[in-house]
Parts: C-alpha cells; structure tokens; sequence
C-alpha cells in the first residue's frame, strides 16, 4: 500500500471544487520562529514537539471556529446544522500551513478552508464579517483573516504547496490537511 501525495489529495479536492463557493485564508496567534530560537543539542527534537503541539492546538481552535460559525450561518434555527449536517453543515476542506522552522519572526501557521454549502443569502463580506467574530472572538486567534470567492485559481495546489515541498507532510501525523476538520455534506451535494 502506498502513502497518499499531495497530489492525491488535490485530485479529490478538485472533484468538489464546483462546490465550494470561498477560500478563507485565518492566521494563529503560533509563531513557528519561537521553535526555531531553541539552542542546544535536543533543538531538533524540541522544535518537532512545539510544531506537532501547535498543529493540534491549529486543530482544535479551527474545529471550535467552524462549530461557531455553523451556528450562525442560520440564525432563527442554530441547532439546523447540527441536526441535519448532510444537508446544512457546510463543505469544507482544511489545511495548515507555515507549521515549519523558520527564521521568519512574522510568520505564523495559519489555516486555509476551502468552503462552500452555505446560505445563498450569504454575500463575501458576511461570510467574512462571520468568520472573524468566531476566529479572533471566539476562538482568540488573529484577526489577520482574509475570505475571497473562489475563482479560476488553482487554491487546491496552493493551499498544499507544502505537502509538495516535503512529500512526507501528505500523510504523515503532523500533515498540511486537516482531515478531521473537512466535511462533505453528501445530500445536500446531491440535491444539486
């Protein structure tokens, strides 16, 4: 059996792109330049810890971001999305970028979703002004937060450019896509 690649994983995010209607680019308060600055001979395996630690941490924040913004996506019934995901809870494919050393004090790790499913009353500047409050509110993370439509670029290559450069990243533990944070909404796609 062979390890998945990053390509892999584009081709089947590209297999739903006519689904996604917005990319929401949300950068973390983890600075991966902080792991970078411990000395000594254990530096390597302190610096892999700190990454692996903030990786989960991305994670979690993200998970708790996305149940918050569900919740508001229908305001006259919050509980929509919870009781009938498959046709309300929005697509969403996740990575984590920018999780490696770096001399780079401005760097940060930051997320990239691939979003679609959502309210068609929805406009761009609402599915931001909704992300930021449950991002750097909610969940007390940045608010260096940008959400476009998705357009003709290819955001899939983009957003796993670092399972590109380091190969391994695909599917190892600490990988660039956050599996555990995408979802399919399968009725909702097929209704279409």
């Amino acid at each position: 059996m062979r390890n998945y690649t990053a390509n892999d994983i584009k081709d089947m995010f590209d297999s739903y792109k006519q689904h996604v209607s917005h990319i929401i680019v949300a950068h973390t308060n983890h600075r991966p330049y902080v792991a970078s600055t411990s000395v000594g001979r254990f530096k390597h395996v302190r610096t892999d810890s700190y990454m692996k630690q903030k990786i989960v941490e991305t994670s979690k924040d993200t998970r708790y971001a996305l149940n918050c913004f569900n919740k508001l996506l229908y305001p006259n019934a919050t509980n929509k999305v919870r009781r009938k995901p498959d046709l309300y809870k929005p697509l969403a494919f996740v990575t984590i970028e920018g999780a490696k050393e770096t001399t780079d004090r401005a760097q940060t790790i930051h997320i990239n979703i691939a979003i679609g499913n959502l309210p068609k009353t929805l406009t761009t500047q609402d599915i931001e002004t909704l992300f930021r409050h449950v991002w750097h509110e909610k969940a007390k993370q940045k608010d260096d937060i940008k959400v476009m439509a998705c357009d003709d670029r290819d955001w899939f290559g983009y957003s796993l450019k670092e399972a590109q450069q380091q190969p391994r990243r695909s599917w190892d533990t600490d990988s660039i896509w956050d599996v555990g944070n995408c979802w399919l909404p399968h009725s909702a796609l097929k209704a279409d």
